[in-house]
């Protein structure tokens, strides 16, 4: 048996849905192959999704942000929470070394915990990261004039990225220049079910309405202007977390459709979203076009931007209009965007997995 102990952060689902491609593949590559799944994203995110021998260990392995919703980060808070988890960092490492040494397990792979690179390094494993962000450059665009303690935090980050054998860079993700060796590969995208339950034969939907899937990962929003949506005509909206009314005919939860997510997104004439990696690198790889609200300050959201509007059809919204429910110029100027003339480069994931089985040699 293979065993593989994944640190996976658990802000959002983006950096568990970048490595279930990766652990399908490196399933077919290797025999016998088991993950231990260390993390807390929940069990069901990964039922469905991951091919293979599994077990969930439920562990925090990193703060990432906090947030107040999924376009505003409480950078206050984010800070604080960092403090704390770092309050005893040394004993926090032996602890997780531990764990990881009696699970005897022939690889670490992290996406993107610094405790996870800390302690397998310390219980003697190769460890490798796999991701397009890192939690230092994030905090360090969060916030100027750092105190003492907040320069403390960002170099035992930095020290335990340091630690890793090998950075597995997913395009178009941001330089992470902690990591002393990276290979940069193409992205990471989930891939779609091929037979999937037609949402329009349970939908209220008409034949010529466009469906808008609101996809904002993980973090539920406080509040979404949904009494302006249902006016806006030629378009079908489904939302994840929103209590919908039964009075509206425009608006449906995704909760109450009983469909898996991935049968939803497939099928989404628009998808609206944050500038977040799984989204919208798993949406232009299926041509699917993109209306996107940005967070301002989180660093990645320039190279993925980019991304959309260089392979695919994309154009932004901006907060204001978003919170005011003004969608329909942007999401009717997308569909009348042209197809582009690029193809996006293709799924990196034979590429990790012929990094990570080097790995598994040494």
């Amino acid at each position: 048996m293979v065993k593989i102990w994944c640190s996976i952060s658990s802000h959002g689902y983006g950096h568990a849905a970048q490595l279930i491609p990766i652990l399908n593949e490196l399933g077919r590559a290797v025999s016998d192959l088991e993950v231990i799944l260390r993390t807390t994203v929940p069990q069901s995110f990964f039922e469905h999704k991951l091919q293979i021998k599994w077990d969930l260990q439920e562990a925090q392995q990193d703060i990432g942000c906090l947030q107040q919703g999924p376009l505003e980060i409480d950078v206050e808070g984010t800070w604080n929470a960092h403090r704390q988890f770092h309050q005893n960092w040394d004993e926090e490492v032996r602890k997780e070394a531990e764990a990881i040494k009696a699970s005897r397990a022939d690889l670490v792979i992290a996406n993107i915990s610094h405790l996870g690179i800390a302690a397998g390094s310390q219980a003697g494993c190769s460890t490798v990261a796999v991701a397009s962000l890192s939690w230092d450059q994030i905090l360090f665009n969060l916030g100027s004039n750092r105190m003492a303690w907040q320069e403390k935090v960002l170099l035992e980050i930095q020290e335990a990225y340091a630690q890793a054998s090998h950075l597995i860079r997913l395009y178009p993700g941001i330089d992470m220049p902690a990591f002393h060796s990276s290979t940069m590969i193409g992205p990471s995208s989930l891939t779609f079910p091929t037979n999937i339950v037609d949402i329009r034969s349970v939908l209220p939907v008409r034949s010529t309405d466009r469906i808008v899937v609101v996809a904002f990962g993980g973090i539920p929003f406080e509040y979404l202007p949904i009494e302006r949506l249902e006016y806006l005509e030629g378009f079908h909206f489904i939302l994840s977390g929103v209590q919908v009314p039964l009075s509206f005919t425009r608006i449906s939860s995704w909760e109450g459709l009983g469909i898996p997510f991935l049968d939803v997104f497939r099928q989404a004439d628009i998808v609206m979203t944050k500038p977040g990696y799984s989204t919208m690198v798993t949406a232009i790889k299926y041509q699917i076009p993109l209306v996107y609200v940005c967070r301002e300050n989180f660093i990645e959201e320039a190279n993925l931007a980019a991304y959309a509007r260089k392979y695919g059809r994309a154009c932004e919204l901006s907060r204001k209009d978003f919170d005011a429910g003004e969608w329909g110029e942007a999401l009717n100027k997308v569909l009348q965007m042209p197809h582009p003339h690029l193809v996006p480069p293709p799924d990196g994931a034979r590429e990790a997995v012929d990094i990570l089985k080097s790995f598994l040699r040494k």
